[in-house]
């Protein structure tokens, strides 16, 4: 089976790379400042997946079967501040790559969020209407319905607060962000008022894999079991990485004025994923042990 995966140096392309097997054929596409070496596991392609002829020659040298859709500007604060940099990447993005997939008949797997729910009426199901709160959800729901209005046979996955190792070269996630700053002995202000059902990113890419291998399409909610506010959150992660959790203090959302909205409760039912899958999705203790035994990129010593 041949895979192209757009953002396939961010945290969860990185984690689809690492949970691949033998049996498919990886292409993996990244934007980074630096280079990448092909591996066992994947080939790499330097390009902007807004440039339509770069992506062409891609999709016309690979022929996907599967495109993996993970790349985009994730970063909520930026998309509010930076509307058109965020649509472009956000939106038009994935306007030219389903446009290719047309072409090419890939099926399309869109990698969504969290922020398309306004957090007022949790635990949400694949079948809850979103109204999302801020700019970047708005553009990710944009992008949903383009990719749902194509005609494509497809899959929309909607992640929630994903953490892992990430590339050294690529933005922290919320562990290895806190994990830095906690081995640093600085002290870190974390909301109390905001939760979720976090989700570790080699998880959230077996499962990826497994809807893919099942041949499924549809909406799908990944997450973790245990909802958590991020100030739990943070206190969990500094136990489990040995870590001094006195230094993460709690605030409420209202401490940091200049960010966009946050819906306070985005949290996940996963019934539909773990019974078309027939699986038990983990603990957030388990996945950060699992994590933490994991060789990563600023894993303490």
């Amino acid at each position: 089976m041949k895979i192209l995966i757009t953002g396939g140096t961010g945290l969860l392309g990185k984690a689809l790379v690492e949970t691949n097997n033998s049996v498919r054929d990886i292409t993996a596409v990244y934007i980074g400042n630096y280079a990448m070496q092909d591996g066992s596991s994947a080939k790499y392609i330097k390009a902007d997946i807004c440039d339509k002829d770069a992506m062409g020659d891609i999709f016309a040298s690979t022929i996907p079967d599967v495109v993996i859709h993970t790349a985009g500007a994730a970063n909520v604060d930026f998309c509010e501040k930076n509307q058109a940099s965020g649509r472009r990447a956000n939106v038009y993005g994935t306007e030219v790559i389903t446009s290719l997939c047309k072409i090419y008949g890939s099926k399309m797997v869109f990698i969504s969020t969290n922020a398309v729910f306004d957090g007022k009426n949790a635990p949400y199901s694949e079948a809850a209407a979103p109204c999302p709160l801020n700019i970047y959800g708005k553009m990710k729901l944009e992008a949903e319905k383009i990719v749902s209005s194509s005609g494509l046979k497809y899959q929309i996955i909607r992640p929630i607060l994903m953490y892992g190792w990430n590339d050294e070269r690529e933005r922290a996630n919320p562990v290895t962000w806190l994990i830095n700053k906690l081995k640093n002995k600085e002290t870190v202000n974390m909301v109390d008022d905001v939760y979720e059902n976090p989700l570790f990113s080699n998880h959230c890419a077996e499962i990826i894999w497994a809807l893919i291998d099942k041949n499924k399409e549809g909406y799908y909610h990944v997450a973790g079991t245990d909802v958590v506010n991020r100030y739990q959150f943070a206190h969990i992660v500094a136990e489990i990485f040995g870590l001094d959790k006195n230094l993460v203090k709690a605030v409420p959302s209202s401490f940091f004025k200049d960010i966009a909205p946050r819906p306070a409760n985005t949290s996940y039912s996963t019934a539909k994923v773990e019974k078309d899958l027939n699986i038990k999705l983990p603990g957030l203790r388990k996945s950060l042990e699992l994590m933490k035994n994991m060789k990563g990129a600023g894993c303490p010593k």
